[in-house]
């Protein structure tokens, strides 16, 4: 991708806190990072009791779900069981937007969804990527954030996936089954893979 950082230099990234490079989108090892790794076990645990009290008491795992997501929208509505949320804290979703079951979100990078939204099963946020060229510096697990950033109004069919980097404008409807590549304006419907526009809307309320 055009936005990748330059490759890693690690004496200078050494001297930098690692919220400040995933923040910055710098590169960073995993592997390396206890701080990151307890997120993702403590997410993982606590996600896994969210699902198991869901099975009996939805409303509970939703309030369960509100203590450990601090930028959730209070009617911000989900279907269980959730695949992942490796990151919490970055997760921020506007009032009025729906999840269906299966949503997965990784890794650390922002992840901004907008209001009034419907998300359907299965969908896959990702923000992490590695090096598509130095088979190296993936065998030794460096890897970078990007940010995703969703609208207002946008529909997702089953089992989207977005990939790292990617901004969807307001009004957006992605075709079941497409993978995210590239920015996407507003008001466009987009399908395949990767995901191409197929038709222009205007934005005009219901009859």
């Amino acid at each position: 991708m055009s936005n990748r950082p330059a490759d890693p230099n690690i004496e200078a990234l050494s001297k930098k806190d690692i919220f400040d490079r995933v923040r910055d989108g710098d590169w960073y090892q995993f592997k390396h990072e206890p701080a990151m790794q307890k997120i993702v076990t403590e997410s993982a645990i606590q996600i896994q009791k969210i699902n198991d009290v869901a099975k009996t008491d939805p409303d509970q795992a939703l309030t369960m779900l509100h203590d450990i997501v601090p930028h959730l929208a209070d009617d911000v509505a989900i279907l269980f069981p959730i695949a992942t949320i490796e990151h919490p804290a970055c997760l921020t979703v506007g009032p009025g937007t729906f999840f269906n079951t299966g949503l997965q979100i990784l890794s650390a990078g922002q992840v901004t969804i907008g209001s009034n939204c419907f998300i359907g099963p299965n969908c896959q946020l990702y923000t992490p990527n590695h090096h598509p060229s130095d088979k190296l510096l993936r065998r030794d697990g460096w890897q970078y954030d990007l940010p995703i950033t969703i609208g207002d109004d946008c529909w997702f069919g089953g089992s989207v996936i977005v990939l790292p980097g990617v901004t969807l404008g307001d009004n957006v409807v992605v075709g079941a089954g497409s993978v995210i590549t590239k920015d996407v304006p507003s008001d466009t419907v987009v399908a395949g893979n990767p995901a191409r526009p197929i038709q222009h809307h205007e934005n005009s309320p219901a009859s």
